[in-house]
């Protein structure tokens, strides 16, 4: 029986020696921890980085054919999209399910407005074309 206790007593001797030395210096545990996060986070911004410059992420970029003109919520995940798509103007009613064409109308001559004037051209177009539905 002593012969087991002396082996295991032998075998257990590192884990006691390291959880002296952890023991002795708590301070070392926190910035060995801070200084991991930090290499993990740089990493992390490093791919980032990487991605952003090399990958190409599909862009709804303001050179497309494809512009949203404006949107308006209607609820919760209820939207109403004016969405320009060549010399097309289509009014779009989105939820969380499905997306309607409620309207699809020719772009009006020279109807190129300024940002400012935009909202409320929709405003107007919006209330003529609900006037029009019957």
């Amino acid at each position: 029986m002593s012969l087991r206790f002396a082996c295991l007593m032998i075998l257990t001797l590192p884990l006691v020696a390291q959880a002296g030395e952890t023991a002795a210096l708590p301070a070392a545990g926190g910035l060995r921890m801070w200084a991991g996060l930090a290499v993990v986070m740089a990493l992390i911004l490093l791919l980032y980085a990487a991605a952003q410059r090399w990958l190409r992420w599909p862009t709804g970029g303001r050179s497309g054919v494809i512009r949203i003109r404006e949107t308006r919520p209607l609820g919760p995940k209820k939207y109403l999209y004016l969405v320009q798509v060549r010399d097309r103007e289509l009014l779009l009613g989105v939820t969380a399910e499905r997306i309607c064409l409620l309207n699809d109308a020719p772009l009006p001559d020279g109807d190129e407005p300024v940002d400012g004037a935009e909202n409320q051209i929709f405003s107007q177009m919006l209330r003529k074309r609900l006037k029009e539905r019957p």
